[in-house]
């Protein structure tokens, strides 16, 4: 029998959650009561606070957060049920995530929903926007990736996504891509893209099939969320005794690990900001994998894959504008990312590949 996936908000009702709740070993005797509800709609998804009375005391929780596809989604991703994966098989060997209850995804209707935990009494969220978090919350974010990417370090869940480590053909139809991709984005934008942003990715482009040898290594390996900014994250409200937690895995990938540093801070960061907290927020990382266990992972290693990754980031506002994002999404990020590949100089790497290796 399959499932029931939520739709609407008139399915959120005592029966169905008492069934999850019993399912959990959350209600063990009694039932559901009343539930209510606040709503409001995010780019891709319809979210709800649900608050839950029972009819006799009970251990189980009072609130519950509810995330479920709008009817017609106004970008197209790729995800598919990516999400659902992730909280079925990875979340719970993931430190730093909210716990799942329920996990549904439709293939015929292209459809999901999550029931998680609320933690809004113990944290609170920042509207998804171009501002950078507080020096202290970034610091809150980057042990909190050491620590997930840790976690899966050495042995990422290849399975769950029937992938492998890329191979020379899988390196080939990536290159194949991006430059199919590069190609439509120039075009599009016309001179809106300057002279040196064309020949920095001319020049990228030819050193792809050097530069992504990187790619078959299976150092650093790991799962990355890829898409760490100011909105997917819930700040404690004490940071003294909690941590931050890491939201919204849609676009969840097995990747090397600074990919996730290099979107939060080359993308986000405008150059003053990059320069003052950059380098010491990779050390702190690096000293986060170490203390996690992680040994066969050298700075040097690291700082390389990090200008690698701003790299590859060079291809992310194509991606954006292909799959339909308003361009004052991706222009902002085309003109910050290309001044971190300048800023970074990682136009050693370009010409110099041979320390991927």
């Amino acid at each position: 029998m399959e499932p029931e996936l939520i739709t609407s908000l008139d399915q959120v009702n005592p029966t169905w959650l008492t069934k999850i709740l019993w399912r959990n070993e959350l209600l063990k005797g009694g039932r559901v009561a009343e539930v209510s509800y606040e709503s409001d709609v995010t780019s891709f998804s319809v979210i709800a606070h649900l608050r839950i009375s029972y009819t006799r005391n009970s251990q189980a929780p009072d609130r519950l957060f509810l995330k479920f596809s709008k009817p017609i989604h106004p970008v197209s991703t790729p995800e598919g049920g990516w999400e659902v994966m992730f909280y079925k098989f990875v979340a719970p060997r993931t430190p730093g995530v909210l716990r799942c209850y329920d996990a549904v995804f439709s293939r015929e209707q292209r459809k999901l929903h999550l029931l998680l935990e609320d933690v809004s009494s113990t944290h609170y969220s920042e509207p998804a926007s171009q501002l950078p978090p507080t020096q202290r919350n970034c610091e809150l974010i980057i042990r909190a990736l050491a620590d997930i990417h840790a976690a899966w370090w050495g042995r990422p869940p290849w399975d769950v996504l029937g992938w492998s480590l890329p191979d020379q053909a899988e390196v080939d139809r990536r290159i194949k891509d991006v430059r199919g991709r590069i190609g439509r984005f120039s075009n599009f934008l016309g001179d809106r893209l300057t002279e040196n942003q064309r020949n920095v990715y001319h020049e990228v482009l030819a050193a792809l099939p050097d530069l992504y040898t990187r790619l078959t290594l299976p150092t650093a390996y790991t799962v990355v969320h890829e898409d760490i900014h100011i909105g997917n994250v819930l700040y404690p409200r004490d940071p003294d005794t909690d941590t931050v937690r890491i939201i919204d895995w849609q676009t969840w990938l097995i990747d090397l690990a600074p990919k996730d540093l290099a979107h939060m801070m080359a993308l986000f960061w405008f150059p003053e900001q990059r320069r003052a907290l950059e380098i010491p927020l990779l050390q702190q990382y690096h000293a986060r994998l170490c203390e996690n266990g992680v040994t066969d992972y050298s700075w040097e290693q690291l700082w390389y894959d990090y200008r690698l990754s701003v790299i590859r980031k060079l291809f992310h506002p194509a991606w954006q504008w292909d799959t339909g994002h308003e361009p004052n999404i991706w222009w902002n990020h085309l003109e910050r990312v290309m001044m971190a590949y300048e800023d970074l100089e990682c136009r050693e790497l370009v010409e110099d590949r041979s320390m991927g290796s």
